[in-house]
């Protein structure tokens, strides 16, 4: 440890992969973790992440090329794999990367750079790093992989065939890097006012039983963070912490006194004092368990805040530059924002942009680290789907359901307890796989117990078979599982596996299950076809009456929206009482009745009832020439039986010359519905 922060020194800087090999076993606690987070803040050394580490490396390698020096047989010798560490390739790596007297180093790279910047970094280095090299080959592999491979599970399997296999010390390292970038990402998260201040309200909720205790905090035997022993130091350190919270609320209001004051010496002081209580309530905080879950959201909220406050003072430099193109009120609103959300978070824009920039850093190589540990045994959970195939669900489905075990293991590994990953991981992969095929096999979805009770079933169904050479009957089946004959019924009812719709039908495979069924909420062919001719015919026989008849035929009868009015909602609408709507109704209904209107409709009625109804005598009594063909719609006012021939005429006893509206009477006390 004592070479590494003489190397942090000389260098001013070190990776997560430095440190995490390093660290003995014994030691990785928080307040180690602390210790050694405060030297390296007091030291100014900064810890980079692995793309960095490389970055740095490459840069290294051509300044060694130059001076002749085997940098890379160095670099093995402290690499990211472990292994001895001597005070040689110490000395030698400090004074190739910045020993005493040198320049600084230049200024990295993104982590977020483009492919092609990374392929062209990765095809300078060293053609003896076989990391590096393995690094280059996987990203042209993504970048090929695509175009000559179609079938997905020849693809994934593909590509999981160059991540190599994890030795059992690479798992315990892997395993340590998790746990060591998880607290100093929880350290670094839980130093910030607005994220503590969060976190003491979610935990608040839980003592208060508003959230659950077991689904919010970190429960873990081999730490021995028991329940009991979280729950008595919560009340003590909740005041505490928003005692602290309080202090610090009240220095940053110095601090900005003494800023606008010009006053340095108080504001450094000021912040000293804020940066020691930010370390005590990162350590209070911790100490309560709160869930890694629960702070990666906070952490999103203070990146949002620090997004918000950059662009609020770019807009407020450009108004400065240019305050011509900006309303002052507008400016003050901006101004007024900004000062709120530095008293919301208690830091100035730059310095969150830097706590937030660690943040990023550090939680990329945690969730790297998590990444590096499933990759290494994704061999294990298709080793393991390959014995649930044929169970309701794709294969590759079974895969990515053993997948998502694999990652809940990565969370959940203890490798102080001295079991192999693959121990543990097999069991999460096991129960993932088995709920997934129980929720989605089917296309019902069964409950557990009742799958658990389908297969007791189904087993003793065989050995009945077996022993009988018959399929077993109910009574017999009810007798060898105890149960009463209707559950069996009811079991095998519901293990009968339902047909889908999509399922092809035939060799081709160009019909489908779905096409030969019929659907009963829609209508038959027939009857739509009969039903928009009978609509046709319908408003072509209304055509023939008056625009009054027409329009209140249609509202006492739903004709259009579907909706009958009543006498008195016409009477309304027409302004006229509802006897007068009845006579026009009634004289309407009397127009459509005549035979030669009647005809128009008369094949979309029973034939039976339309005797019953109208009497066969009446449409048989008419002339031949009585049917003049179609109708000649009317016009308002106009009846169409005007054009009629006289003998039509006669027959219903209508006179064309009447008033179409007649005299309007008093209303009567009858049957609004006529």
């Amino acid at each position: 440890m004592t070479e590494l922060l003489e190397l942090g020194r000389r260098r001013g800087w070190l990776s997560y992969e430095e440190l995490n090999n390093t660290l003995p076993d014994e030691t990785v606690e928080p307040e180690y973790i602390d210790q050694l987070l405060s030297l390296f803040d007091r030291d100014g050394i900064e810890l980079v992440d692995e793309l960095e580490y490389r970055a740095r490396l490459h840069r290294a390698t051509k300044s060694a090329s130059a001076a002749g020096v085997d940098l890379p047989k160095v670099f093995r010798a402290m690499s990211v794999a472990g292994g001895e560490r001597s005070s040689e390739a110490t000395t030698l790596r400090a004074r190739i990367l910045g020993g005493e007297g040198s320049a600084p180093p230049p200024p990295t790279p993104a982590i977020g750079q483009q492919v092609s910047q990374k392929l062209r970094e990765l095809r300078e280095a060293d053609p003896e790093d076989e990391d590096l090299q393995r690094e280059f080959q996987q990203v042209l592999a993504d970048e090929t992989q695509g175009k000559r491979i179609d079938d997905p599970i020849r693809m994934y399997l593909s590509q999981m065939g160059t991540i190599p296999l994890l030795t059992r010390e690479e798992e315990v390292r892997l395993a340590k890097k998790i746990e060591v970038t998880r607290m100093i990402f929880r350290r670094r998260a839980l130093e910030s006012d607005y994220v503590v201040t969060q976190a003491v309200e979610t935990i608040a909720a839980v003592e208060t039983g508003a959230l659950p205790f077991d689904r919010t905090m970190r429960i873990s035997t081999a730490e021995s963070n028991s329940k009991e022993k979280i729950s008595l130091r919560i009340p003590a350190n909740l005041r505490t912490v928003r005692a602290l919270v309080a202090q610090n609320r009240e220095d940053w209001d110095r601090h900005e006194r003494s800023r606008r004051a010009s006053d340095g010496r108080e504001s450094e002081e000021c912040r000293r004092r804020l940066a020691a209580r930010r370390r005590r309530m990162a350590v209070l905080t911790e100490e309560l368990c709160l869930r890694t879950g629960r702070i990666i959201p906070l952490m999103r909220k203070l990146r949002s805040i620090g997004k918000k406050m950059q662009d609020l003072e770019t807009e407020l430099r450009r108004a400065e530059k240019f305050p011509k193109r900006y309303d002052p009120d507008d400016v003050c609103v901006m101004r007024e924002e900004l000062d709120g959300l530095r008293r919301l978070v208690l830091e100035e824009p730059a310095d969150l942009a830097r706590r937030i920039k660690g943040l990023a850093t550090v939680f990329w190589e945690y969730e790297q680290s998590k990444r590096d540990l499933s990759g290494g045994n994704l061999r294990l959970v298709v080793s393991i789907a390959k014995k649930y195939r044929n169970r309701g669900l794709p294969f590759l489905d079974i895969i990515q359901e053993g997948n998502t075990g694999l990652m809940r293991a990565v969370d959940k590994y203890e490798y102080r307890r001295g079991f192999k990953f693959s121990t543990y991981a097999t069991w999460w992969i096991r129960q993932a796989i088995t709920r997934a095929i129980a929720d989605h096999a089917r296309t019902i979805r069964i409950p557990v117990h009742m799958i658990e009770t389908m297969s007791r079933l189904r087993n003793v169904q065989k050995e009945l078979l077996q022993l009988t050479g018959r399929e077993p009957t109910i009574d017999e089946l009810a007798e060898r599982t105890g149960m009463s004959t209707v559950d069996v019924r009811r079991v095998l009812r519901i293990s009968r596996q339902p047909a889908s719709l999509d399922r092809p039908v035939g060799e081709t495979e160009d019909s489908y299950f779905g096409d030969f069924v019929e659907d009963g909420r829609q209508a038959a062919p027939p009857d739509t076809v009969a039903q928009e001719a009978m609509r046709h015919r319908i408003e072509a026989v209304l055509k023939t009456l008056s625009y009054r008849e027409r329009e209140i035929i249609k509202l006492r009868y739903g004709i259009g929206d579907g909706y009958t009015y009543t006498l008195e909602e016409v009477g309304r609408i027409f302004k006229v009482t509802r006897e007068r709507v009845r006579q026009v109704e009634a004289k309407a209904i009397r127009k459509l009745q005549h035979p030669v209107r009647a005809r128009k409709l008369q094949g979309f009625v029973d034939t039976r009832l339309y005797k019953e109804v109208k009497g066969e005598p009446t449409v048989a009594a008419l002339p031949p020439e009585a049917d003049a063909g179609p109708i000649a719609p009317a016009s308002d006012g106009v009846d169409a039986l005007d054009a009629a021939p006289p003998e039509v005429v006669d027959a219903i006893g209508v006179d064309p010359d009447d008033d179409p509206d007649g005299p309007v009477v008093a209303d009567e006390d009858e049957d609004d519905r006529g």
